[in-house]
C-alpha cells in the first residue's frame, strides 16, 4: 500500500504581482494504482496556470485508465500516451477558446505505479526523486540551457521528443517525491549535480507515514518557506506503508502541524516532524 500527500501554493514573487498559484499538483492512491502529477506554468504565458491546471487534472484521469488498459504493463507507453494525450487536448482547447497554444505553456511530471512498475514521465525543469532503504536519488533530471530559466514545455512543438521516460522495478523504491523548480534550492543539496539534499527528504518520508500528516499542514510549510526564488512552490509525495519482503520489514503539502522547519548550513531547509 501507498500514502500520498502533497501542495502548491503561490510564490513571494507571483504574490507581489498579484498573480495567483500557476503551479498545479493532484494525486491519487488507491489499490493497484498510485499516481502523482506536477505542474509549472509559465509565468510569462497568460493562461499558464490554466493549462498546468488542465494537464494535472487530464493526466491522473487518463492514469486511471491505464491501470485497466493492456499495455499497464508498460509503463512508459502509458506515460507516452498520457502526454501525448494532454498536449493535443491543450492544443484543442485553444483552437475552441481562439487563443495561441504556447498561451497554456506548461511543464509536467507524472509518475504511475501500478503492479510491479513504476514509471515516470517529465517534459521540461520538475524535479523528480525516489528513495529506496534511506538512499535518494534524482531520477532524469532536466537537461541545462544556455539561459537559466529556458525549459521545454508540453505546448512546445518538441515537447514528446524532449519526455524524459524512466521505468523500473517498484520493489526497489520505497518513496517518490515530485516537485516544480521553485523548490530547487531547498530539496537539492547541488543544483548542477541535481543531487537531493537527503534530510530534507528523511524528514518528508517519515511525515508523510505519520498517521497526522494533512494536506492543509504542507501548504502552511510551502507558504512559509524562504525559496529564494520566489517562484510557486509545489510538492506531492507518495510513500510506501506496507514493505514486500525484499526490505526486510513485514490529491496537496510536507511539515509538521504548525509548518516549522530548521536550516542547514547552507540555508536549505529540512523539516522537523514530531
Amino acid at each position: 500500500m501507498w500514502k500520498a500527500i502533497g501542495a502548491s501554493v503561490a510564490g513571494r514573487s507571483h504574490e507581489a504581482a498579484g498573480k495567483g498559484c500557476e503551479d498545479a499538483s493532484g494525486w491519487l492512491a488507491e489499490p493497484g494504482l498510485t499516481c502523482l502529477a506536477v505542474a509549472d506554468g509559465a509565468g510569462s504565458r497568460p493562461l499558464s496556470g490554466t493549462g498546468a491546471a488542465f494537464a494535472v487534472r487530464r493526466a491522473l484521469r487518463l492514469a486511471m485508465q491505464s491501470a485497466r488498459c493492456p499495455e499497464t504493463g508498460d509503463p512508459a507507453a502509458c506515460l507516452r500516451l498520457i502526454f501525448q494525450d494532454v498536449r493535443e487536448q491543450i492544443t484543442a482547447m485553444a483552437k475552441e477558446d481562439g487563443n495561441d497554444v504556447g498561451d497554456y505553456a506548461t511543464t509536467l511530471a507524472v509518475m504511475i505505479l501500478a503492479g510491479d512498475m513504476l514509471g515516470l514521465g517529465q517534459v521540461g525543469d520538475t524535479i523528480a526523486v525516489v528513495g529506496c532503504r534511506g538512499q535518494y536519488e534524482t531520477v532524469a533530471p532536466a537537461p541545462r540551457y544556455e539561459y537559466v530559466n529556458e525549459t521545454t514545455f508540453i505546448t512546445d512543438d518538441s515537447a514528446l521528443e524532449q519526455l524524459r521516460i524512466t521505468a523500473r522495478p517498484s520493489v526497489e523504491v520505497d518513496a517518490v517525491f515530485l516537485s516544480t523548480d521553485g523548490l530547487r534550492f531547498k530539496i537539492l543539496a547541488d543544483l548542477a549535480a541535481a543531487t537531493p539534499f537527503v534530510p530534507f527528504f528523511d524528514d518528508l518520508q517519515a511525515y508523510v507515514r505519520s498517521p497526522g500528516a494533512s494536506e492543509d499542514s504542507v501548504r502552511r510549510f510551502l507558504a512559509g518557506l524562504e525559496d529564494q526564488s520566489g517562484d510557486d512552490k509545489t510538492l506531492v509525495a507518495t510513500v510506501r506503508t506496507g514493505f514486500p519482503t525484499e526490505f526486510g520489514d513485514g490529491g496537496h503539502q510536507a511539515g509538521r502541524q504548525e509548518g516549522a522547519g530548521q536550516h542547514d548550513g547552507a540555508g536549505r531547509h529540512r523539516l522537523r516532524v514530531s
